[in-house]
């Protein structure tokens, strides 16, 4: 899928814009504080109706009651016009100007993957950061997984406020605890294979890419590590009464995690910040591979600030790799002084300044 044409009315620092982007590479440059990475936010919310690091609110220009993202997206089968708008009293979104009852029925009509250089929530971060990682990408891909998340949680709520109940000795309901248990495994397990089957697949070719990015030799290796590691029924009714004693359900998806090496040590604490960079680099470049697989139809790759510590054949080789996959892919940056000629030819780059973007060069693409 990509992109053919984007309009942003109040959009952060834009007040009116519209712009065609190119089927494959799209260089967004200019000045820090111009509105580059604006521009990159108003194609995820797109996608997702909301922003990867600012409320609703904040969306909306200063003196504007309405801010809206539209944009005719082209998939393999159709174009679809898709459009977002915030107001002070709340949001809502469209597509082929059918407002979408729910927003789950809107996410995941557009799938975009998105690098920017300052979140390293996937290695820094906690376990829950890395489990929303995986929660984002499969609900939006599987409804099965989306409804079976959906219902866990609200079995999960029900099931800490009864231990909760039954820690302060306030009921003792032993036959309402073992079915409510019993209903939280069958979701719960589900989760768990799903998962670990999307870590699996995606830590393979992010390893790849890592070797083909940096090309030292060091292998990097991410696991799904289930806080439960025998028959998830079984485990938590051996459990009951830690929990009741806690007040609360300790194991089970809920407290899952991701571990990334690199050269057999947790990248976490071993591996340097441009390295660190590098495997999250990998691992949104293993994640396109993984949305074309899957939905047979290529995600839009977003990419934030992406050249700041690279050299410049590291930088080259990224855009080597982003021409051969064909993903339609945006990217921000201050300057191309790096990046070799033949590939700037094959792109669309256009310049913002002060909230307004204008084509500097087109090479044929449409």
């Amino acid at each position: 899928m990509r992109i053919k044409t984007i309009a942003l009315t109040n959009f952060r620092n834009y007040r009116k814009q519209i712009v065609t982007l190119g089927q494959g590479l799209n260089f967004i440059i200019g000045a820090n504080g111009e509105g580059k990475t604006n521009f990159l936010e108003a194609l995820y919310v797109l996608s997702l109706v909301k922003s990867y690091k600012a409320p609703d609110h904040d969306l909306i220009l200063n003196d504007a009651g309405l801010s809206r993202v539209s944009a005719i997206l082209e998939t393999k089968t159709q174009n679809i016009e898709l459009t977002v708008a915030f107001s002070e009293i709340g949001k809502a979104a469209s597509f082929n100007r059918q407002s979408a009852d729910r927003l789950s029925d809107y996410i995941g009509i557009m799938n975009v993957v998105l690098f920017t250089p300052d979140d390293m929530t996937l290695i820094k971060g906690g376990p829950a950061d890395r489990r929303y990682f995986i929660d984002v990408v499969l609900g939006q891909i599987d409804k099965d997984y989306l409804n079976d998340l959906t219902q866990f949680k609200h079995i999960l709520k029900q099931r800490n406020e009864l231990l909760k109940q039954m820690q302060e000795k306030k009921v003792n309901d032993q036959t309402f605890i073992d079915v409510i248990t019993e209903q939280l495994a069958i979701h719960g397990e589900k989760l768990i294979v799903k998962r670990k089957e999307f870590i699996d697949k995606l830590a393979q070719s992010a390893r790849e890419k890592y070797d083909y990015l940096t090309n030292k030799g060091e292998v990097m290796i991410g696991k799904y590590i289930p806080s439960i590691k025998g028959d998830y029924l079984q485990e938590l009714r051996g459990r009951i009464t830690a929990d009741i004693v806690s007040g609360t359900t300790n194991f089970g998806p809920h407290r899952d995690d991701i571990e990334w090496t690199l050269a057999e040590q947790t990248a976490k604490f071993y591996a340097s910040q441009g390295e660190q960079r590098m495997i999250v680099l990998s691992i949104c470049m293993a994640l396109c591979d993984y949305y074309t697989d899957v939905k047979a139809d290529q995600p839009i790759f977003l990419l934030d600030d992406v050249f700041s510590e690279l050299d410049a054949e590291k930088q080259n080789r990224l855009i080597q790799y982003l021409l051969k996959s064909g993903n339609q892919a945006i990217i921000t940056a201050t300057s191309l002084i790096d990046i070799a000629h033949n590939y700037k030819n094959q792109a669309k780059i256009f310049q913002v300044i002060k909230g307004s973007i204008r084509e500097e060069q087109q090479h044929g693409q449409s």
